[in-house]
């Protein structure tokens, strides 16, 4: 029960330790908890245990002993000078403790139950039955079989109290000294206690400690070798200071249900051990950055982890920290093994179950006509099977969609929304102008195919939401995917400048647009300025952000039209919003879609796979929790050692998802399935 409080000493450590990584400051308190496997007590009279403080029923010489005690304070410390033994058992109704305490001068003098009987030299059981560090209970007793039985809410170092009126109902206590009783005159051998305490009695908040098959546990011995101290004290399991009050340094009783002295190998225990000790490593930290600075630390970088530490994380593990002036919670992730560990300021240690993590995939897709029933059957039901949740159809057939949604999977309709030539000939007067003067309806910027509109027109954006409308109505869609949502790209993806003949280190003329009449005109009512009178448009942003808006008004338009019926709508953008305005005057950062796909196509920009997290992040902070972001990932850049690599890179900055483009085939969906298995995720269905 002692209580001890060293300021000067944490000060110091505080100070001191500057330089030292988290496990090297604090490796005398990161102790290795020990295990004890206890058995039952078997049937038969023989096996019946009479707590007569003997040990000497054949159940109790079958029954093995913990490790031998050792000082407190950790192993470069001297070995207790006198031994201790203890076994325990356990059957239906209590745990029976059994030790036998080596002394060769017995001395007792306290004699009221419930005083603090370290005093004298005692024996101290302490038992955590949910071990979570706090509400635990201590039991002391001397050689003359005197009880100290008191419960505590938690450690004394974060100002816990105890509370000694609690007597555990039916505890039974036996002590026998093997030599005199407080005698100096001859030398004696030791004395025994054996004890019952019921399950029963340590309940609280109506928690039965049966419904826990593991305890944490610890015993002390404190020995006062010289009459005026210090005393000594020994351990099962120790805490790396003088402080038996570090329930997280105790060691676990399992309990084992088969009888005394058979021969099985218990399950292993339920904590991963490296994020148990990094997790109390930084809650020593916190202790000792309040005792110091008056304040806990507010956030994971301020722990300054080294390289030891984060090779302690788990995969996927996760770190985060939340605190006040006066309060703090730790708390670790562990998605592999679906738990999560956290610690607060009292040292309440809690390991709760994770709820998987959802997530949700996609493939686009162009349906081919051609393709039987069967055909379309068998690959819907792989995809689904591989953790596919939706697809991304170009086009629309009715067919096929049907089948999608027979299989399980969500359909969705993906439509160009400002590349739209089948307005050519209808509204020429729509297309997008460049810096040149020259229209996308009649000189289309690097290929054929790319006619876009000029999104200050006011009918564009009626037409277009008209359009998605029309669309989203159709059987079996259930939602529409914008696609070219932005201007022509005035710089293309590096990977692609080598194929258009072309090095776009600046901003050209000809891929820079709009500047039509309407555009020009707005803007200098806007500023006074017309643009292509500026000799550097390119650095002007006030222009660069009337473009921007002007694309963002077009999918605002869009998006409460489809929004007021309730219906789903989503983008493929361009990796990153900062790239995206730079590249294509898109600006989706600042939408209001229910979902974006940015398309991250790291080959494209001759880019590693971490490239990919990187953009992920940014969109992610991007949108603030407004909308999901499914990261768009090119399936033969990423093909071979690098799928995983894409995976982890997209989920662990916090993709709600990833989409694959022109792929993958079954071998890879069978890589997707094994890979969401071993990272502890679900599909989003």
């Amino acid at each position: 029960m002692k209580r001890t409080i060293a300021l000067v000493l944490i000060l110091c450590a505080a100070c001191g330790a500057r330089g030292q990584n988290l496990f090297e400051r604090y490796a005398a308190r990161l102790t290795e908890p020990r295990v004890y496997d206890c058995f039952r007590t078997a049937d038969g009279t023989e096996n019946r245990l009479h707590i007569d403080g003997r040990l000497d029923e054949p159940v109790w010489q079958r029954t093995v002993s913990v490790e031998p005690f050792v000082d407190i304070r950790g192993k470069d410390f001297p070995a207790p000078a006198q031994n201790t033994s203890v076994r325990l058992l356990w059957d239906d109704d209590c745990l029976y403790i059994g030790a036998e305490i080596e002394e060769t001068s017995i001395t007792a003098h306290l004699t009221q139950r419930d005083t603090i009987i370290y005093h004298d030299n005692d024996f101290e059981v302490f038992l955590d039955p949910d071990g979570d560090g706090c509400h635990y209970f201590e039991f002391e007793t001397n050689a003359r079989g005197v009880l100290l039985d008191l419960m505590l809410d938690k450690g004394y170092r974060s100002g816990g109290s105890f509370f000694i009126p609690w007597n555990c109902e039916g505890v039974r206590l036996a002590v026998r000294c093997d030599g005199t009783l407080n005698c100096s005159r001859d030398t004696d051998r030791g004395w025994t206690v054996e004890m019952a305490i019921p399950f029963a009695a340590l309940q609280r908040d109506f928690d039965n400690p049966r419904n826990h098959k593991v305890w944490r546990m610890n015993f002390s011995r404190v020995e006062w070798m010289k009459a005026d101290g210090p005393e000594e004290n020994w351990v099962w399991c120790p805490t790396g200071c003088v402080d038996m009050h570090m329930p997280e340094r105790w060691g676990f009783l399992r309990f084992i249900d088969a009888p005394a002295g058979s021969r099985i190998m218990p399950d292993p225990l339920a904590l991963d051990g490296d994020a148990y000790k990094l997790l109390w490593a930084m809650f020593y930290a916190q202790q000792d950055h309040k005792a110091a600075r008056g304040r806990y630390l507010h956030r994971t970088q301020d722990f300054m982890l080294g390289a030891t530490e984060r090779a302690a994380l788990p995969e996927g593990g996760e770190l985060n920290v939340e605190a006040s002036s006066t309060t703090f919670l730790l708390g670790l992730t562990l998605p592999a093994r679906g738990e999560r560990y956290t610690v607060d300021q009292n040292g309440c240690f809690r390991n709760e179950p994770l709820a998987p993590r959802k997530v949700k995939n996609w493939m686009w897709i162009r349906p081919d006509t051609t393709w039987s029933d069967t055909q379309y059957g068998e690959r819907f039901a792989k995809m689904y099977d591989a953790g596919i949740c939706g697809v991304l159809f170009e086009g629309y057939d009715e067919r096929i969609f049907r089948l999608c949604k027979e299989a399980g999977l969500e359909a969705h309709y993906w439509k160009w929304t400002m590349n739209r030539s089948e307005l050519l000939d209808r509204h020429p007067e729509w297309f997008a102008v460049n810096r040149n003067g020259e229209s996308c309806r009649d000189h289309p910027a690097y290929v054929e195919y790319y006619r876009f509109l000029c999104p200050s027109h006011p009918e564009v954006a009626e037409y277009l939401a008209e359009d998605y409308l029309h669309d989203a109505a159709l059987p079996f869609v259930d939602g529409v995917h914008l696609d070219y949502v932005r201007f022509p790209d005035v710089i293309l993806p590096v990977r692609l400048w080598q194929h258009y003949g072309i090095e776009q280190t600046s901003e050209h003329p000809e891929y820079d647009y709009c500047y039509c009449d309407l555009c020009r005109g707005r803007f200098r009512a806007l500023t006074g300025r017309d643009p292509l009178e500026d000799p550097y448009p390119m650095e002007d942003q006030s222009w660069i952000n009337f473009r921007l808006d002007a694309i963002t008004q077009v999918v605002e338009t869009i998006a409460r039209q489809l929004k007021s019926k309730g219906r789903f709508i989503s983008a493929a953008v361009f990796p990153g919003p900062s790239m995206a305005r730079r590249m294509v005057r898109q600006d989706w950062g600042n939408w209001s879609l229910d979902a974006y796909f940015p398309m991250i196509y790291n080959g494209f920009y001759h880019e590693g796979t971490e490239w990919i997290g990187r953009s992920v992040a940014e969109g992610v902070q991007a949108v603030g929790g407004r909308a999901a972001i499914y990261a768009g990932l090119m399936f033969p850049d990423i093909k071979g050692e690098s799928f995983e690599k894409a995976l982890d890179a997209a989920y662990d900055n916090g993709a709600s998802g990833v989409s694959f483009f022109d792929g993958p085939d079954d071998a890879y969906l069978g890589r997707l399935k094994a890979y969401l298995a071993r990272r502890g995720f679900v599909p989003d269905r």
